[in-house]
């Protein structure tokens, strides 16, 4: 059972890699000026804060199930096909979003609307991957903090996405509303017939 907990762990941490410095790279590929952390504690983004405090303890949290042999293997398997699905989706809505991705939930002055691609389908593809990524890693812990910290990491996110849309508001006004009534926020649409 050793090996299969060490094949975990080295699972997890080859898709966190994946998930985080894929990410930046491909933000960076596209002229993104990423921030340093300082910038981003001077933002006081609590919002920021937030998700990503929830994130580390999720983090630890299936950590410490697989170092204590407390996941359910079926769980913990379903966790990572999420967390790969993530990463995917995370990849595709930084490439679209190319030059304006940014860790704050504002906008920059040289911003344009992005309608395309995975936007065209959902309006925050970004949080929906982290999302699925809180899921991942809620179901790889497959325990009862998972739960509280996924639940709480919702929270986190839902006013997380609603500073970001009075900030698109603000700053795109009837464009932004309209595409807001066409686009769905998270969950894309299904096609009908």
């Amino acid at each position: 059972m050793m090996e299969t907990n060490i094949i975990l762990l080295i699972t997890l941490i080859i898709c966190l890699l994946l998930n985080n410095y894929i990410g930046l790279y491909i933000s960076r590929k596209h002229g993104t000026k990423i921030p340093r952390w300082s910038s981003i504690v001077k933002s006081r983004d609590y919002t920021f804060y937030l998700i990503y405090i929830f994130y580390i303890a999720l983090i630890v949290n299936a950590i410490i199930s697989i170092l204590k042999e407390k996941y359910i293997f079926l769980l913990a398997l379903l966790g990572f096909i999420l967390i790969l699905l993530s990463a995917y989706i995370n990849f595709v809505a930084r490439r679209d979003l190319a030059r304006y991705w940014t860790p704050f939930a504002s906008t920059g002055k040289e911003q344009k609307l992005v309608k395309t691609g995975i936007y065209a389908k959902v309006r925050h593809p970004i949080y929906l991957s982290g999302l699925i990524l809180s899921l991942g890693f809620t179901l790889i812990a497959g325990n009862l903090y998972g739960l509280l910290f996924f639940t709480l990491s919702l929270v986190a996110f839902v006013i997380r996405i609603k500073k970001e849309e009075r900030e698109l508001i603000t700053r795109f006004g009837e464009e932004y509303r309209q595409y807001a009534k066409e686009t769905p926020l998270l969950i894309p649409k299904l096609k009908g017939k």
